[in-house]
């Protein structure tokens, strides 16, 4: 593992096209980002972040992710989770469910569509569904787990991230990660922070949010109920 050589990797379930590595936090000092045009520019414009501190429940039912502020849908992404189901064991390229929280944030300087290699920018740019290219592209947020049946998460290397394959998404497509389009992981990108809640279930986005009202309801008198437990509380 220690020979320059390239190989394909899958790690935490991300199919990435790299030299062996460690889950480490490297990234890329920051580049700058390269001028866009036409919709690309449109795309990475930012958006205002939330007033209030959000929350993100990727729902696998519905291969949605929702940002959540004060305990309502603030608004909501077409995504991919693993098409090899869920669970959080190493080579299993599996989406791990429970609760889990942002653990840092890479590439906030990289171009829209902008290629990841190791964690790192790689200086290629690549169009919206590039034909038999599938690499991490434009942000990564690199997610921990929380619970006791995600606690392999971050060194699975489990991210939300950008892909150029935007016509796999709304369907599972991934190899464990949540993919996102460009435009829409260049968004939530600015509007999280290390520490950020993230919640993985395999329900309806409608039900995740109550069953989260629910438990912070329950967690202030200190009465949690069992099912909702694994999936809400830090």
């Amino acid at each position: 593992m220690g020979k320059h050589f390239f190989l394909t990797l899958l790690l935490g379930g991300c199919v990435v096209i790299s030299r062996a590595q460690s889950p480490s936090l490297n990234s890329s000092p920051s580049p700058t980002a390269t001028p866009q045009t036409g919709a690309a520019a449109v795309a990475a414009t930012p958006t205002p972040a939330p007033v209030l501190e959000p929350s993100l429940i990727v729902s696998i039912s519905e291969q949605k992710l929702a940002v959540v502020v004060n305990d309502k849908v603030y608004k909501s992404y077409k995504i991919s989770t693993s098409r090899y189901g869920e669970g959080d064991a190493f080579g299993s390229w599996c989406t791990p469910i429970g609760h889990l929280a942002v653990a840092t944030k890479i590439g906030g300087s990289v171009p829209f569509g902008g290629v990841f290699e190791r964690r790192r920018y790689t200086g290629e740019i690549l169009s919206v569904n590039a034909p038999g290219r599938d690499p991490i592209v434009s942000r990564i947020i690199w997610l921990r787990g929380l619970d006791y049946t995600n606690k392999n998460a971050f060194h699975r290397c489990i991210y939300i991230h950008g892909t150029p394959q935007e016509d796999a998404l709304g369907k599972k497509a991934s190899y464990g990660c949540i993919r996102m389009r460009s435009s829409d992981i260049i968004e939530l990108f600015n509007w999280v922070t290390p520490g950020t809640e993230v919640a993985i279930a395999d329900k309806p986005i409608g039900r995740a949010v109550k069953d989260l009202v629910e438990n912070r309801r329950l967690v202030a008198t200190n009465t949690i109920r069992p099912e909702i437990k694994s999936v809400f509380v830090r």
